[in-house]
């Protein structure tokens, strides 16, 4: 069976990798089309106006998989893919279309539900979403959360270079917010923090902001270096509404590098995580402060609930597990 893999979510470039890898092993043949390359290019050279970019990108992509002749089009989010596209690829193609989103809920009314009818499946890391996705009519839409691959954990290694660049009490990365801002310039007196991502270099946290968003490699091993990962959904303090009900790639990441993780609550979190013994949750900013003093004071504690979250990431939640489970709702 054929696979025609569209790619390009630019904040998930390892992850966008991994997923041809586990396809693979999953016996399917893949041609992969990365999208993003286009805007590299242009980015470099500053040739063509975007509009022009988004037409390249979509007309390359049907040439590609018309003369590919896929069975099945999987694509990972898609940003740039325009509907008439979608439109297209069944007609010439009549390939089976399915999309694996990771921006639920906050790009639902402005992008997911648009496009979510025009696909056969529609799989979201968000429990919350699919009923929404469901009243919109579109009743192949699934709940899928992230998986990780284990092989390039194993593969990695960690300089004492990087050990010393990585290293502190809590770690955070990911993008700025006002709501995180507000939380994470508590911690900073008190604990050795660093952080991480877009937007925090002009923000009352800029002194222990150590430089752009980490990717890929290298935000792996950090997880391996840091005492206590802290894990703030977006949204979270907002509600269901704004955060939704699932675990990020952050919780599947870290729990794949054997990394403690301190995450707030979210409803789907126990369903793949024992809380307290395989992962830890807050519910309120008051309760994680708690627990970061208790598990900063407690290293075995620490140790032992990484272990158990690491052996359950291997039982359940591995990219290659991941992906037989997607293809059990297509089959």
């Amino acid at each position: 069976m054929k696979i025609f893999y569209v790619s390009g979510y630019t904040r998930m470039v390892l992850f966008n990798k991994l997923i041809p890898k586990a396809l693979r092993q999953n016996g399917y043949e893949v041609y992969e089309f990365d999208w993003n390359s286009f805007y590299k290019f242009n980015k470099v050279f500053n040739i063509f106006p975007r509009e022009k970019v988004i037409n390249k990108i979509n007309d390359e992509l049907l040439i590609k998989a018309k003369s590919y002749k896929p069975d099945f089009v999987f694509v990972l989010k898609g940003e740039p893919i325009k509907i008439s596209t979608l439109i297209k690829l069944k007609e010439d193609t009549n390939a089976i279309l399915f999309n694996w989103f990771g921006d639920d809920p906050w790009e639902f009314d402005s992008f997911s539900s648009k496009v979510a009818p025009y696909y056969n499946y529609f799989f979201t890391y968000d429990p919350y979403t699919v009923k929404k996705y469901h009243l919109l009519g579109q009743k192949n839409a699934f709940h899928l959360p992230y998986g990780y691959d284990l092989e390039v954990i194993k593969k990695l290694n960690v300089s004492n270079r990087e050990k010393k660049k990585y290293d502190c009490d809590i770690a955070f990365i990911g993008s700025y917010y006002p709501k995180r801002e507000e939380l994470l310039k508590e911690l900073k007196s008190k604990y050795h923090l660093k952080i991480w991502g877009r937007g925090w270099e002009n923000s009352e946290c800029k002194d222990v902001y150590q430089g752009k968003a980490l990717y890929g490699k290298n935000m792996l091993k950090a997880f391996k270096c840091v005492k206590i990962l802290l894990n703030i959904h977006r949204g979270f303090q907002e509600g269901v509404s704004e955060s939704g009900e699932g675990l990020n790639l952050r919780v599947m990441e870290s729990a794949a590098c054997g990394a403690f993780q301190i995450s707030n609550f979210q409803a789907d979190i126990p369903n793949r995580f024992i809380p307290d013994e395989e992962i830890v949750l807050y519910k309120s900013w008051d309760e994680a402060l708690k627990k970061i003093d208790y598990y900063l004071a407690h290293p075995q504690k620490r140790k032992s609930i990484a272990e158990k979250g690491f052996e359950r990431f291997k039982k359940e939640h591995t990219l290659n597990k991941r992906i037989k489970e997607l293809f059990s709702y297509i089959n």
